[in-house]
């Protein structure tokens, strides 16, 4: 149902949802031979993973664990993928959490499944890794 107005007030009236059969030509979901279109976009931004990652010392590598710590080949971060941000989440024992940052220092290392932090120490913290997998959506 939705919402609609009639002069005076509003009332409710009955609704479907829109065919997508259209969408080639409307939004240009297939463009023609190799151009760039939106299904290459969607497929491409299935690619988007988050994984979790422990702090460590400065430089040192740490893994970076996907849904449920899963760390199978299929959600490993490798070389060839892109990071889009990171956020650490500073743990300190006597008062919980400390401070919330965002992190430009994250590299890939050449080891899949491993990233590294340039900055200073951040083993007390908890960091989220967003990047691009560059091999499309993971299936687990």
């Amino acid at each position: 149902m939705g919402l609609g107005t009639s002069g005076v007030g509003c009332y409710l009236h009955s609704a479907s949802p829109k065919s997508i059969g259209d969408l080639d030509t409307t939004w240009g979901w297939k463009a023609p031979g190799s151009e760039v279109d939106l299904r290459d976009i969607v497929q491409e931004l299935q690619g988007v993973r988050v994984g979790i990652a422990k702090g460590t010392t400065a430089s040192a590598l740490t893994r970076v664990r996907s849904a449920g710590g899963a760390s199978a080949a299929s959600s490993l971060i490798s070389q060839s993928d892109v990071i889009f941000g990171a956020v650490e989440f500073d743990n300190v024992a006597a008062c919980g959490l400390n401070w919330i940052s965002l992190r430009n220092d994250v590299r890939i290392s050449a080891t899949a499944g491993y990233i590294s932090i340039s900055g200073a120490s951040t083993a007390q913290s908890r960091m989220l890794i967003f990047w691009l997998d560059k091999t499309g959506y993971a299936a687990y």
